[in-house]
């Protein structure tokens, strides 16, 4: 008796990318389009691309001081996760990959424009300023 087939289950993900500025044109836009192909080859659905702009790392990634991040958000299954990770684990192009599960609204704060941004002022900073004077504290 043959096998069934298990059903997979499918699982929304996102996917960063961080693309070398210096081997892509422009902010790699040729490049993403690959992506999407490859994504799609490995039976994902491509539900939002958004390019995040280059952006200076805190700390270097090697001798890289800047990237151009790119966002992905796929429906795929999970073992096409991992393939996707050994498509591009050696490619020069990207010097760094991230998949995450993707939660509905955890980012929509983020991809709104900058005028529509909350800034919370609420205990900003208070637990670092006491009320007392720095003066009396000398070693005697």
């Amino acid at each position: 008796m043959p096998k069934q087939k298990e059903k997979l289950k499918v699982i929304k993900y996102e996917a960063v990318f961080i693309l070398d500025p210096r081997r892509v044109e422009g902010n790699g836009e040729d490049f993403s389009t690959s992506i999407v192909e490859q994504i799609q080859e490995l039976g994902g659905n491509v539900l939002r691309v958004k390019c995040l702009d280059k952006k200076v790392f805190a700390r270097p990634i090697g001798k890289h001081k800047a990237g151009i991040y790119w966002d992905y958000v796929a429906e795929m299954a999970p073992d096409c996760v991992e393939k996707l990770q050994d498509k591009y684990r050696l490619n020069k192009t990207v010097l760094r990959l991230a998949v995450f599960k993707f939660i509905e609204g955890q980012d929509d704060e983020v991809f709104k424009p900058r005028e529509e941004r909350l800034f919370k002022e609420e205990n900003f900073q208070d637990d670092i300023f006491e009320e007392r004077s720095y003066r009396n504290y000398r070693s005697r």
